[in-house]
């Protein structure tokens, strides 16, 4: 039991957990979980429901003053998916908003941000130039309770992934598309670039170890009509074969059903010998239990993927450097 409630914190289900047990409940058939760890959901789910709502209210100052300002904002991650994708918005928790703008864009968002009440996090680390920051927060009037948002103007990755891929940022907004969601204006992605970049996000940041994304990418295929040529042709174009097909296959052995032709794979998902030992050391089955940062063969291994044979080689050099690190961190 120890290794669920672990495992459901890390993954960040337990909203999720707490509506699959609660409607089962309902449904006449319980779970029979013990009550402690049903509670424990339970409280969970209040918690980000209450989180959510914080955030909603930050969410309309927000893109309301960028709307305003005629600056395009597409909104990212757990705050779109809840709104837009997940059929039970309470499914999804997430902690800030996340906001895709254009670098030309940067200072009138300042401007605007600053305008609206919000406040720079000089302290946290920074992906954007100046005279923007990475986050921004709205302190709650009367409280200390405060929401973030954390603004993109492309993948928020290690460096060396500019590399070791071909990924620019530009081109999502050649499909990107307005919407009003909630009564809020906001720019959205196409259905094909939010299913390669939450892969991207899930394989570069978290090594497949963030279960809550392969669940995000269900969500997606289930409600949006998918251009698969064009998967394809963006994963070549960016050369991100190699993060974004694993992901495609674990999703694929997870659940069999998903809305996914069976010659994708195929088309998709590199035969290298990296990539194949890869696969070998992390099974579907395994993932429950894989963690970002542990010292494992995987984890090693990735340093070893890429779609070109010079960034594979490259990998390969730095490989004795990782394990040093990881005999001493370990």
């Amino acid at each position: 039991m120890d290794g669920l409630v672990e495992n459901a914190i890390y993954h960040e289900l337990e909203p999720l957990l707490h509506l699959i047990s609660s409607d089962c409940l309902e449904s006449g058939h319980p779970l029979g979980l013990p009550p402690e760890l049903a509670a424990r959901w339970s409280q969970a789910h209040a918690r980000e429901m209450a989180r959510t709502a914080i955030i909603h209210y930050g969410a309309v100052k927000a893109l309301d003053a960028l709307a305003a300002a005629g600056i395009r904002a597409v909104a990212l991650k757990g705050f779109y998916l809840a709104s837009r994708i997940y059929g039970i918005k309470s499914a999804r928790a997430f902690k800030d908003l996340d906001l895709l703008v254009e670098p030309e864009a940067l200072s009138g968002l300042n401007e605007a941000l600053l305008g609206a009440g919000f406040q720079p996090a000089p302290d946290r680390p920074s992906f954007v130039p100046a005279p923007a920051y990475t986050v921004y927060f709205l302190p709650m009037e009367g409280t200390d309770t405060i929401m973030e948002i954390d603004i993109h103007i492309g993948m928020h990755w290690p460096e060396e992934y500019e590399s070791r891929t071909s990924f620019r940022a530009e081109d999502l907004w050649s499909n990107a598309v307005p919407e009003e969601v909630e009564g809020m204006r906001l720019w959205a992605l196409c259905p094909e670039h939010q299913v390669i970049t939450t892969l991207l996000d899930v394989a570069v940041n978290h090594r497949y170890a963030r279960l809550v994304k392969f669940r995000d990418v269900l969500e997606i295929l289930c409600t949006a009509e998918m251009d698969w040529g064009e998967v394809e042709a963006w994963c070549r174009r960016w050369e991100v074969r190699s993060f974004v097909a694993p992901g495609l296959r674990f999703l694929a052995e997870i659940n069999e059903t998903i809305p996914m032709p069976p010659d994708v794979l195929e088309r998709l998902l590199p035969t290298y010998a990296a990539m194949r030992m890869f696969l070998w050391a992390l099974p579907a089955a395994a993932l429950p239990d894989h963690r970002s940062r542990s010292f494992s063969f995987a984890n090693l291994i990735f340093f070893a993927l890429s779609d070109t044979p010079r960034e594979r080689a490259r990998g390969l050099l730095h490989m004795p450097g990782h394990m040093l690190r990881g005999c001493r961190r370990f």
